[in-house]
């Protein structure tokens, strides 16, 4: 039986709204940081007393070898450079300094972080902490630097909800970054001027340091985005740029973030007191405002109730990974689906326990699809799902498995009126079962390689389930016959969305 919670149910671990600078605020929020990373004793344990569950066994083999393999190397890399180098009185005061800004700035953009990084669940996420771990991989020594990563990810790990074994890999993406760096700053002179606290006057003397900022910026960039680009290649089995390392806009972010670390890198150089003076304020303002962009396009493009993409905002990316299959020439499926009776769960648990229901169909969704498949609602109780580079029988096996999980789900939190009478006061009752859906499948190639018409294809599949029976999963066949309804154009459909 799968067990679904209320959905929209808060976190019991979030605090109280507070007002921004509210002393008392800020002291509920450090302790909230320091309670989940104090609970990560007990996650941490159990993963490690469980070894032959981990996520790690579940890849290919090529990519459990190139992820222990990177993870044993950097482990060696870090060991050899952490013995070599000295630390002296300069370097514990920088550390310091700027540990305090990376915890004062973990700690002051956690909740929406955590927000955004349940967002980017299926997509790619870009962390703005290489504002301070770029510029301790220039100004600190090895031994110091990797510990700077290590508070600064486990804290993160607290709010990620992400495998263990992926976000030890990712950790080591982020240490073979740092230790790349110190290795290019000692190679360089830029390691005399760091020591010195005075920076170069000589216009080649100046080139030369901007040339090595540069290049270690290259690194830090270039190495972490080899690194899991090949763990993701070989783990997903293909090697679009896209699904490797993001869109343009992310690794754009992911540059501006290595801008702010060369200017923390200077002015820790300079004088260390003018790096909580200045880089604090700037990296919160540019963390927040890159947050609340994220969050307003998210909003925009998200459904309110189930969280899924909503219809408008389906339509271009599904178009987008269709014509990418076409020019790969990859098969693509794509799912109708729609909850069989959805108006008597209105009429006898009411709106609100409508809107329950669909909570735990698009969770359902959600933990039966994949990173790189399209999700959305289409209004009322209709959903679509566009699975990439999917042939006839894995659609066929995702769709039944999507079915059986929704006529599994037990439904919790819903409440009826203990009578017919509107006065009386409602009682809850559940775990309810009995949600079931119809889903009709179309596939390109076989059907059409038109976004509009692989739609309807998959609409007409969908209403035969319904009239089959329900609760079932139909293929549509190779002479398709017309759809209730077709869109006007391949990224819009004629008419309301919402069945009558």
């Amino acid at each position: 039986m799968t067990l679904v919670s209320e959905f929209g149910k808060h976190d019991p671990d979030v605090v109280s709204e507070r007002p921004r600078g509210s002393l008392r605020g800020f002291a509920d929020t450090v302790g909230l940081a320091a309670a989940r990373v104090w609970r990560l004793r007990g996650r941490a344990w159990n993963t490690l007393r469980h070894p032959a569950g981990w996520e790690l066994w579940r890849l290919p083999p090529a990519a459990v070898f190139w992820m222990l393999g990177t993870e044993i190397a950097v482990a060696a890399w870090a060991l050899y450079s952490g013995f070599r180098a000295s630390v002296t009185t300069t370097d514990l005061v920088r550390f310091g300094v700027i540990a305090c800004c990376a915890i004062w700035y973990v700690v002051q953009t956690q909740h929406p972080e955590e927000q955004r990084r349940a967002d980017d669940r299926r997509g790619e996420h870009i962390d703005q902490t290489a504002v301070w771990l770029g510029g301790a991989a220039v100004l600190l020594p090895p031994a110091l630097s990797l510990a700077l990563l290590l508070m600064v990810r486990v804290q993160r790990y607290s709010i990620a909800h992400k495998a263990m074994t992926t976000f030890l890999f990712t950790t080591a993406a982020h240490a073979a970054s740092i230790l790349g760096v110190h290795t290019l700053t000692e190679l360089t002179e830029l390691h005399t001027w760091l020591e010195s606290g005075t920076l170069p006057q000589r216009p080649g003397d100046i080139a030369l340091a901007a040339v090595a900022l540069v290049g270690a910026a290259l690194w830090y960039f270039a190495s972490q985005t080899l690194l899991i680009s090949i763990a993701r290649g070989l783990a997903w089995g293909g090697w679009r740029r896209q699904k490797l390392i993001g869109s343009w806009a992310d690794n754009a972010d992911f540059v501006y973030a290595l801008q702010l670390a060369a200017c923390t890198t200077i002015l820790g150089a300079v004088n260390i007191a003018l790096v909580p003076l200045v880089m604090i304020g700037v990296a919160l303002r540019s963390t927040r405002l890159s947050q609340a962009l994220a969050d307003t396009i998210a909003r925009s493009q998200r459904d309110r109730k189930t969280g899924l993409l909503t219809e408008d905002s389906f339509h271009a990316p599904a178009a987008l990974r269709l014509l990418e299959d076409q020019t790969g020439r990859r098969p693509t499926a794509f799912l109708m689906l729609d909850l069989d009776h959805f108006k008597q769960w209105n009429d006898k648990y009411g709106h609100s326990g409508g809107d329950i229901v669909l909570g735990c169909v698009s969770a359902v969704l959600r933990q039966n699809t994949r990173s790189t498949d399209i999700v959305g609602r289409w209004g009322g109780e209709e959903f679509s799902v566009l699975l990439p580079d999917t042939t006839r029988e894995e659609a066929t096996r995702i769709a039944e498995r999507i079915r059986a999980a929704v006529a599994k789900t037990a439904i919790t939190g819903l409440t009826e009126l203990a009578s017919g009478h509107a006065t009386n006061e409602p009682r809850a009752v559940g775990p309810i079962h009995g949600c079931t859906v119809s889903i009709g499948v179309g596939l390109s190639p076989e059907h059409s390689t038109d976004y509009g018409e692989l739609f309807r294809v998959a609409d007409a599949a969908m209403y035969q389930a319904k009239r089959s029976g329900r609760n079932r999963v139909v293929v549509a066949p190779s002479a398709v016959p017309p759809s209730p309804r077709t869109p006007t154009s391949p990224l819009s459909r004629a008419g309301d969305s919402r069945r009558n």
